[in-house]
């Protein structure tokens, strides 16, 4: 039962691997006789080991010996041939190092994961003088697995479930070698021949299983392969809708699985049988009994898609890749055909029937959209743009007035704030530069350029707040706060002084008084000492920020601009007092 579940859910993994159209879909076909390597006998089943040919063939000293011909015409050895990168054989057939003991041979599968050839043979030892006396219904079949040792290849194993009165034959390994199709004759089949299946885990081989009356049919089922999109290939003689004799069909493995014959482009009224594609999928080979050069022979089949891949890129506007961006096929009437999404590099595909008219939309949550055809290219450059919206807000830094007909300048880019004090750009336009603020009587602000700020969809707003342009006119820094009696900048007041720093530093001809104020308690002199101590403290934070002394002067003016009635002997809460506690900075010059 456990081996049972174990092929059940590998039948489930093949049948989910094939989704739309599968690879004969896609393909047509064009089949050519191989005359360099078939002879006046048979040549039968074909496989591709190490991308050299190998096939099954009579011996060549029983062609034209009509005595032998039927005797041994059952009896067939391994033979091969090296190819071009087109699959046309160079050379003629040679036979294959360890093959040739005068019973039959193949045919053959190769597994190039476990280096493997996993080969059909005949049920009697080798060297056996009395095989000729024997007639062929006698002579059964077992499967084996042989490996290439010292350039020869050699038996080394055994199959556990090859039985002595029953015909196990026709190996199909998969690509990873842990799952072997085959063909049988063994008693509970559907038919005369069935496909089985068995699997390998850990080294141990499953029982067999038979794959079921989808697949296998009352006659023959033989000579399984697989082939490209985990597909299985067989040919059988009794399905509906049979061409010929031997059909070729392929199916996928699994509960909806369902036949399909492979068409007149390589079925002909004979014997079709055999079919392996190369890895490449440009080209295979199968077997057919039709009108050719002898009994049975070798034929190319050539695969020419009927598809072909439409690639495509998306880009913002500076010329980034957009990933995670919806692609929509559309035909030229606008009629929706598929969709995917771009890669981390902004690149999209799309496998498509060749000859038809093709067009692109990208979309993404954020950007604009961009329609583009493919015309006679197969490749097409999408750009979207990001609609992340972006305002500016100028106030007055006193009174919170907005600013209208405020100057905003990106390069050679520029923009005004309506009367509501608003300006709104497109993020993508400044990503590269400094936006300057200004208005007329007020100080510029600039606001550094940052690429990495903006993501698509964001709705953003600054507030600028401008400082007007007066001489003698006198601003509060808020929260310079010192502890008392000391004249050390607390962290939050940095803080502050940072605002005065960035003014000075947008308008490098702005120079300012920095006065530090105390209240009335304690001694005067005391109060001017400390609050000159402060201010001292404040101007050397901003210098070692970046601005030269020359454009501050520190003054400390203890309790002598008292700004409200908590003079001397006067009773104030701790409120009004901190009222006097100040810090604030003048234009003297700009």
């Amino acid at each position: 039962m456990r081996n049972a579940v174990k092929i059940y859910l590998l039948l489930m993994l093949f049948s989910n691997s094939t989704i739309g159209q599968t690879f004969f879909e896609r393909n047509e076909f064009s089949v050519e006789l191989l005359p360099l390597i078939n002879s006046a006998g048979s040549e039968i089943s074909p496989a591709i080991v190490k991308n050299e040919l190998f096939f099954s063939a009579v011996r060549d000293e029983f062609i034209g010996r009509e005595q032998l011909k039927e005797k041994n015409r059952s009896f067939y050895d391994v033979y091969f041939t090296e190819t071009d990168d087109k699959g046309y054989p160079l050379v003629l057939r040679r036979l294959v190092p360890g093959f040739g003991n005068l019973y039959h041979e193949g045919p053959v599968a190769w597994c190039e994961a476990t280096g493997e050839l996993f080969v059909t043979l005949s049920q009697l030892p080798e060297g056996d003088s009395y095989l000729p006396k024997l007639s062929r219904e006698n002579i059964k079949l077992r499967l084996v697995i042989m490996r290439e040792v010292d350039e020869e290849w050699t038996v080394v194993e055994d199959l556990p479930f090859n039985q002595d009165n029953y015909n196990f034959a026709h190996p199909a390994i998969s690509v990873s070698g842990d799952t072997l199709i085959f063909s049988s004759d063994m008693n509970g089949g559907y038919g005369n021949s069935d496909l089985y299946m068995v699997v390998r885990t850990e080294g141990t081989w499953s029982e067999p299983q038979n794959l079921g009356d989808i697949i296998n049919s009352p006659g023959n089922e033989m000579f399984p392969a697989f082939g490209p999109d985990n597909l299985l290939i067989f040919s059988s003689d009794a399905h509906e809708g049979n061409i010929g004799q031997l059909d070729l069909y392929y199916t996928t493995l699994g509960i909806n699985s369902q036949v399909t014959n492979l068409g007149e482009q390589v079925n002909s009224l004979n014997d079709d049988f055999g079919l392996v594609i190369h890895s490449s999928h440009q080209y295979g080979y199968f077997s057919s009994n039709r009108q050719g050069k002898g009994s049975d022979d070798i034929y190319r089949i050539e695969l020419v898609s009927l598809f072909e891949t439409i690639r495509g890129t998306v880009l913002d506007i500076m010329e980034m890749p957009v990933p995670d961006a919806n692609i929509q096929l559309q035909d030229c009437n606008g009629n929706n055909l598929q969709s995917t999404q771009t890669d981390p590099d902004g690149r999209f595909r799309f496998e498509v029937l060749k000859g038809q008219c093709y067009q692109a939309v990208a979309t993404k949550p954020g950007y604009d959209s961009d329609l583009k055809p493919y015309y006679l290219e197969n490749s097409v450059l999408l750009n979207i743009e990001q609609q992340t919206r972006y305002q500016i807000y100028v106030v007055d830094i006193e009174n919170e007035e907005p600013i209208p007909e405020a100057d905003i300048n990106c390069d050679e880019l520029q923009w005004l704030t309506d009367g509501f004090g608003y300006a709104t750009i497109d993020s993508d336009t400044i990503s590269s530069c400094d936006l300057r603020i200004s208005a007329n009587e007020y100080f510029t602000y600039v606001i550094e350029a940052d690429p990495y700020r903006f993501s698509p969809g964001d709705h953003i707003t600054d507030t600028v707040r401008l400082y007007e342009k007066e001489l003698n006119k006198s601003y509060l820094i808020d929260n310079i706060i010192f502890f008392l009696d000391k004249w050390r900048l607390l962290p939050e007041s940095e803080r502050q002084l940072d605002k005065l720093i960035k003014l000075m530093k947008d308008n490098p001809s702005l120079k300012v008084e920095l006065a530090s104020h105390t209240d009335s308690r304690g001694e005067a002199q005391y109060n001017e000492w400390l609050s000159q101590k402060r201010s001292d403290s404040a101007t050397d934070y901003m210098v070692e920020n970046g601005i030269p002394k020359e454009r501050i002067v520190s003054k400390g003016y203890g309790e002598s601009q008292l700004i409200n009635h908590c003079a001397n002997g006067v009773p104030c809460s701790e409120a009004e007092h901190l009222e006097n506690r100040r810090t604030e900075f003048t234009i003297l010059a700009f």
